[in-house]
């Protein structure tokens, strides 16, 4: 597969193939691109099929126990012959990588202005000249700098940590850039502005490469589309030959399942209204909670609100405005400075770590990344097995059966979950953790952007299996989210956060604007 251009490509991948240590089947097989100066080439297809493991193999990275084979011409030099330890010398200035979860990239133990102040150095001379770079960086990015350099990352919203990790890949220059994922965590006004950043970048003459499931976002910014699958690409042309509304019927089976998937994620039909709970049962509430450090206010607070059994509520509001910490709060991963939360009547300690197995059971959060949250050395499915047999004392091979059950549902083969987590792609990855959260069967299930990874195969399974997961146990569920179309498939009630309080609650219907279908965020009106 070749594209037939007229300008000589910044990445120029003739072909290009991964196998992992011990694996039967490629990672990547024989996969071709181009990136020329000034233009855009999206990479698109089903969790899995190798989106990321091609954004590293054309760098000349791998993960562990990934070897690469065939050829990489960054600006005319071959990267797979070199050294591994010579490679990033040969990148250096010429081209950035953000990878799909942005923690693995920022220094966690400094502040941001001067992580990305030094960063700036590979492309920028003088003092002056690099903080001027960090400073537009940060607002390319859709950042302020007097509102983040002082933080550390850790102190970030996940939105924000995405879009830091996008400053540190735009303040060297680079005239290519590998974005993987990069509106991911991202309210719709912030993923639009992206888009129209990342277009004027090319128009400018920078080369992006761009691995994405979010499908408007690559018809909006993309001159060429290559579709993955399995590792394979299946299907490759102008963007609007293969994704647009005029496009003929797509040529490959995988364009049109993902084509499909995205048309069958509109409004839909929301589950119906929950039976009346049970009178013993007045599940999870929080009263008066707020959080508070010298960092800032992320959440001002105070925020009193319940989750009865069986209740469906989205929490919507725009990056930074303290969505995941309340969510944190409510599973005791960050403590309260006022109020508290309850199970049943029953105040649960501030922190996990002092909340017994019932308590920690009774509240289930499913982070926005949640690579960090497994054990890299173990395969996947004993861990998830471990928290039916720890927090339900359910044996051993009961706990896996169950694993292996609800990850079926969720779309997930068993092969997949006899791995590491290394070898599973973001979107998987985020499955698993959702798996591990429901084999607590517990009072209140929060989802923070569960659905933020995954490409429209994968996320219409999850939004269409998940009422029937909850439902047996008559878990609430606290839907952190910027899909908006999510939103409506799957909660009743809706709450609104801005600047860390609760402007507004309501039903979805009261909440959402009209016209929610177009509008950029709840929170512009």
């Amino acid at each position: 597969m070749t594209y037939c251009l007229r300008r000589e490509p910044l990445l120029d991948v003739p072909e290009i193939s991964a196998r992992a240590d011990g694996a039967h089947r490629l990672l990547l097989d024989r996969v071709a691109l181009t990136v020329p100066p000034g233009s855009v080439t999206a990479v698109v297809g089903p969790s899995g099929s190798g989106k990321t493991t091609l954004g590293l193999a054309v760098l000349g990275a791998s993960r562990e126990g990934v070897r690469l084979s065939g050829r990489a011409l960054l600006a005319g030099t071959d990267l797979l012959p070199l050294a591994p330890h010579r490679r990033p010398a040969a990148r250096a200035g010429l081209a950035a990588h953000l990878p799909q979860h942005p923690e693995t990239v920022l220094d966690l133990v400094r502040r941001c202005g001067g992580a990305l102040t030094e960063l700036a150095a590979l492309g920028h001379t003088g003092r002056a000249a690099r903080r001027s770079a960090a400073r537009g960086a940060l607002v390319a990015a859709g950042l302020e700098w007097e509102t983040v350099r002082r933080r550390f990352p850790h102190q970030l919203s996940g939105g924000q940590q995405q879009r830091l990790a996008l400053a540190s890949a735009l303040v060297t220059g680079a005239r290519l850039l590998v974005l993987d994922e990069p509106t991911s965590g991202l309210d719709p006004a912030l993923a639009t502005a992206l888009g129209r950043r990342l277009r004027d970048l090319a128009d400018e003459g920078t080369g992006i490469l761009l691995l994405s499931h979010d499908l408007p976002l690559v018809r909006d910014t993309a001159d060429h589309v290559v579709v993955l699958e399995h590792g394979r690409c299946v299907d490759h042309g102008p963007t609007q030959a293969v994704l647009g509304a005029a496009a003929r019927t797509p040529r490959h089976r995988a364009t049109r399942e993902l084509l499909a998937a995205e048309a069958g994620t509109g409004a839909g039909t929301r589950p119906g209204p929950a039976a009346a709970a049970p009178k013993a049962r007045v599940g999870i509430a929080a009263e008066g909670v707020a959080v508070r450090r010298r960092s800032g206010d992320p959440l001002p607070g105070p925020v009193s609100l319940a989750f009865p059994p069986g209740g469906r509520t989205a929490l919507l509001g725009p990056s930074g405005s303290g969505k995941t910490t309340f969510g944190r709060v409510l599973a005791g991963l960050t403590a309260p400075s006022a109020g508290q939360v309850r199970h049943d009547g029953e105040a649960l300690p501030g922190r996990v770590d002092r909340r017994t197995a019932a308590q920690r059971r009774a509240v289930q959060y499913v982070h926005q990344s949640s690579a960090a949250s497994f054990e890299h050395h173990r395969p996947v499915l004993p861990q998830l097995a471990d928290t039916a047999r720890l927090l339900r004392r359910r044996e051993q091979a009961g706990a896996t059966a169950e694993a292996l059950s609800t990850a079926e549902a969720l779309g997930l083969e068993e092969e997949l979950l006899h791995r590491t987590p290394g070898r599973l792609s973001g979107g998987q990855l985020q499955r698993c953790a959702l798996v591990r959260a429901l084999l607590a069967r517990p009072a209140l299930l929060v989802c923070d952007e569960v659905t933020s990874a995954l490409d429209t195969v994968s996320r219409k399974r999850v939004v269409e299996a998940l009422p029937g997961l909850l439902a047996a146990d008559r878990t609430a569920l606290l839907f952190i989210s910027h899909d908006l179309l999510a939103v409506r498939q799957l909660t009743d009630d809706a709450v609104l956060f801005e600047a860390g309080r609760c402007v507004r609650h309501g039903t979805v219907d009261e909440v959402l604007p009209a016209d929610w279908r177009r509008a950029p965020t709840v929170c512009d009106r």
